[in-house]
């Protein structure tokens, strides 16, 4: 057997490194912690949300009437100089649009996504609108799509008299006179 007391003993109390559990307790706090800040956080950007969504809207954010901003829109469309074919298509293309704005707000057809052979015959169709009008309003939008799709262009004469037409028309269609 071998001589115990000749060999070196470790100093009374130390029992060496002792191995240490994980601190489990430790990370679950954390985990709940950063679990509840996160819920803190997504609770206010709701309730800021909401609130900003219930402010009440001042005049400049307030929707504007349609048919005055159809109007304005109207009046702002001008001649591009030169005068040219593209520039034509681009003019007829706009007031072709609104015009259709108008139809639709007047009507409640989905006008603006017709093509115009829907359109002449949702128009056709329409009580809301005069045999006369209607076919005034087929001339038009029969004449904006030639000058879009066949290459074909009016004169800048002519075409600040269609624009004129056009808010003429779309000024009775507010009032609801053409019916």
């Amino acid at each position: 057997m071998p001589d115990v007391a000749g060999s070196p003993q470790l100093p009374h109390g130390i029992m060496g490194l002792q191995p240490q559990a994980f601190p489990w307790m430790t990370v679950i706090l954390i985990g709940l912690g950063l679990l509840l800040v996160a819920l803190i956080a997504f609770y206010l950007w709701k309730h800021l949300r909401r609130r900003a969504a219930l402010k009440p809207q001042t005049a400049a954010t307030r929707a504007e009437d349609p048919w005055q901003r159809l109007e304005l829109s109207v009046d702002q469309l001008t001649l591009a100089e030169p005068w040219t074919r593209e520039a034509c298509e681009d003019f007829f293309f706009r007031l072709s649009f609104l015009l259709r704005e108008a139809l639709e707000l007047r009507t409640g057809l989905p006008i603006t996504g017709q093509t115009w052979a829907e359109t002449k015959r949702s128009l056709e169709k329409s009580p809301a609108l005069s045999a006369n009008f209607q076919e005034d309003l087929i001339k038009f939008l029969s004449l904006a799509d030639q000058l879009k799709f066949a290459g074909q262009w009016r004169d800048a004469a002519e075409s600040q008299e269609w624009q004129e037409k056009v808010k003429a028309w779309i000024h009775e269609l507010r009032r609801g006179a053409l019916s």
